[in-house]
């Protein structure tokens, strides 16, 4: 609780108790706070105390008022670098939240004329063509679509992916993770969920998504594979500024 008489001002005091009720878990994301007239009784201040500790807790991003409703505890975010490349798996562990990854499909298909030009194939080559599900903290947040080189990754038909990291099981093939040579060219879209999409990551069709296609290339300039990943518009921001590019997912 807060202390009247410590020099720390009363709505500091009420931020840092709101921020450890939330790291204990007392306080979980998506979950609605006491309303401000109890929060007034709970700490025996002024409503004018509680409104200010509540709008610095939304202006760094702890918390969020929905109209109509009330005030939320904020999703937690994921920061991601956009300039130095960074696997889904790595940028989840560095930030401690739980990954798992779902395997719809492992399969050999003929190359597209997308395949062939981002690739660098030749007609009839073939690829490994990758479907699956990644998950924050138990929330579906992308359908992937990965695109390599059937030449090149063949033995990714024989692994069992199920909850496995991609660049893990290509480094223990190949010697060497694509995250420590490589970079990426990156084409960023908004649409609406499809059906199909909505059924698999647990939104209302028509829900807002971002559409992100990746080429993976080696610092030598060799296509490595190009994936598009389709990302629930209720989990995702990008950062864009002159100093920094930064990615965060939001954990409901």
């Amino acid at each position: 609780m807060i202390e009247h008489e410590s020099a720390i001002p009363l709505y500091q005091q009420i931020e840092n108790d709101i921020k450890d009720k939330i790291i204990s878990g007392e306080y979980q994301a998506g979950q609605m706070l006491p309303s401000e007239s109890k929060f007034c009784e709970m700490y025996q201040v002024s409503r004018v105390t509680v409104r200010n500790a509540i709008s610095d807790l939304v202006e760094q991003g702890i918390l969020i008022r929905k109209h109509g409703k009330g005030t939320f505890v904020e999703n937690q975010k994921i920061p991601s670098n956009l300039i130095t490349f960074s696997g889904f798996t790595t940028t989840c562990q560095e930030n401690n939240i739980k990954i798992n990854t779902h395997i719809l499909c492992v399969r050999r298909q003929e190359a597209s004329m997308y395949d062939i030009r981002t690739l660098n194939l030749k007609e009839n080559d073939d690829i490994v063509y990758i479907k699956r599900i990644r998950y924050a903290d138990s929330h579906p947040v992308i359908i992937e679509h990965v695109h390599l080189p059937y030449k090149e990754y063949s033995f990714l038909l024989n692994e069992d992916l199920e909850d496995r990291s991609l660049y893990k099981t290509i480094e223990q093939h190949m010697g060497s993770n694509p995250e420590n040579y490589c970079h990426t060219k990156i084409c960023l879209e908004a649409s609406a969920a499809t059906p199909e999409e909505a059924l698999f990551l647990k939104l209302q069709p028509g829900n807002p998504l971002f559409i992100l296609k990746e080429e993976i290339i080696s610092d030598s300039g060799q296509p490595i594979h190009w994936t598009k990943q389709i990302m629930s518009g209720n989990y995702f921001k990008f950062y864009l500024s002159s100093t920094t590019n930064r990615l965060s997912i939001k954990i409901e």
